[in-house]
């Protein structure tokens, strides 16, 4: 959820957090050896400490929050944490006899938090993990999207076809059509594309 706020309001909070807890290192310092604090410093030591609770506390307990209350979802980010299972069709051609790939079983595994979304993306040939996660939200439309970059290893006895390789992909939710059922398509380094569509067999565990 933190890459939904601005870079403006990602560097605000960065900077005001980062001042509170000088601050407050500083009130530590000084309550450990007896100093006197003024207000200012336990001002600052006393929004740190709450606001960390509750940090801790939004991030155990959002997804309870967001599956008890679904309008929460279509008006900040769906929780996508399950496994999604479904096909992967590439474009690939085989290099033996030049005929596209046929339609691959893939299981998508999405963690999601707060502060940071994971992505990993296994078939019966290789296995492929996310490096980066951005989400972009389409309220007008209640559709959502999830980009990722990644990095794809296939096991060793299908590399001579099929080699280690980096590439872009999205998934898109269409919240009022079918909240567990993702579309999208990637792209890789090796001038590739595919189109993935998977439902979610697993549930997000609370």
């Amino acid at each position: 959820m933190w890459s939904l706020l601005s870079r403006r309001w990602q560097l605000t909070l960065v900077i005001f957090a980062g001042i509170l807890m000088a601050w407050s290192i500083d009130a530590l310092w000084a309550l450990f050896f007896g100093e006197k604090m003024n207000a200012l410093k336990s001002i600052s030591l006393a929004v740190t400490i709450v606001g960390g609770v509750l940090t801790i506390v939004a991030e155990l307990f959002w997804k309870w929050l967001w599956q008890r209350f679904p309008a929460i979802q279509v008006r900040t980010f769906p929780d996508l944490n399950g496994t999604w299972e479904g096909s992967l069709v590439s474009t690939l051609t085989d290099p033996t006899d030049g005929e596209r790939t046929q339609p691959i079983q893939t299981t998508i595994i999405i963690r999601q938090g707060l502060f940071s979304t994971s992505v990993s993306l296994k078939t019966d040939e290789s296995t492929s993990y996310s490096t980066r996660t951005f989400l972009e939200p389409f309220y007008d439309t209640r559709r959502f999207r999830i980009w990722y970059s990644y990095n794809n290893d296939p096991q060793a006895q299908f590399q001579k076809r099929s080699s280690p390789h980096e590439g872009v992909a999205f998934l898109d939710l269409d919240y009022d059509e079918d909240p567990h059922r993702l579309t999208g398509r990637y792209y890789t380094a090796r001038k590739t594309t595919g189109d993935l569509n998977v439902q979610r067999t697993a549930p997000a565990r609370l």
